[in-house]
């Protein structure tokens, strides 16, 4: 018995050490990253998101019953970057939950980043999903119709203001691919026009998993942000933040703004 409990105990260390090992390794490279920007890491005091009480970290895994009962550990942010790229003032930020799976629990991540703009209307950008992860097409059946994709959800500020929250058509080719819902359908028409149209099928691709083009895109209160279900990864992350500021670039109705105060 006495064994048992030594091989249990010995397991347990063997994971808290590797753990740990992996989380100076992680955060090593967020601050050698940083400084190739000429930005700066922040730790768990400061490193919410900007735009955190406009979408909480880990929304969609703790809504409902289902994920407040896997909920281990509530989310929290735990770390960000902050960089200027050009004009336009960046921050990248980690967040963690504990969640339960069938035999114990385990930790997932999310980052976002978040560019801060002038007031802009609100808009959400979303890439349609017509293959799955193996890269294979999808029945139309299990393809989901363009006002039920997460563009649709209209953002808090404009649920508040009960303001109408309205399907935006693009021009094709892009209009397969992309679903926009704004509160101003005719300003962010003439946004998608034919040049920026070719740029934003350039940089989107074939493959949406593989695509530095963020799945979804929220332009609100200031702050245009993204959401990936994963950790920062130094060697990646940079690509998706030069292809949001490539879209802002040539939106001659956005402008770089300094960021939150509160940050």
């Amino acid at each position: 018995m006495g064994t048992l409990l030594g091989l249990v105990g010995l397991l347990f260390w063997w994971k808290w050490r590797s753990e740990r090992k992996a989380e100076r390794s992680h955060a090593e490279a967020l601050v050698a990253f940083a400084g190739t920007l000429g930005g700066r890491v922040v730790g768990p005091a400061e490193a919410h998101a900007w735009s955190a009480e406009l979408l909480p970290p880990m929304k969609s895994d703790t809504e409902g019953v289902i994920g407040w009962m896997g909920t281990v550990r509530r989310p929290r942010f735990e770390t960000a970057l902050d960089f200027r790229r050009g004009n336009w003032s960046v921050r990248v930020s980690e967040a963690s939950m504990e969640k339960a799976n069938s035999t114990s629990s385990a930790t997932i991540y999310e980052h976002r980043i978040e560019v801060a703009t002038s007031i802009v209307a609100p808009m959400k950008i979303s890439r349609r999903l017509l293959v799955d992860h193996m890269r294979r097409p999808l029945p139309p059946k299990r393809i989901p119709d363009p006002d039920r994709e997460p563009a649709a959800e209209a953002p808090v500020t404009v649920v508040r203001e009960q303001r109408p929250w309205l399907r935006t058509r693009v021009p094709a080719p892009v209009d397969g691919d992309f679903v926009v819902f704004t509160t101003d359908p005719s300003t962010v028409a003439r946004a998608f026009n034919p040049q920026f149209v070719e740029w934003m099928l350039g940089q989107a691709g074939d493959d949406p998993f593989e695509s530095a083009w963020p799945l979804h895109l929220t332009f609100e209160a200031g702050l245009v942000f993204a959401t990936s279900h994963r950790r920062i990864d130094p060697d990646k992350v940079l690509a998706k933040v030069d292809v949001i500021l490539g879209m802002l670039d040539r939106m001659p109705h956005v402008t770089p703004a300094h960021p939150p105060v509160s940050a």
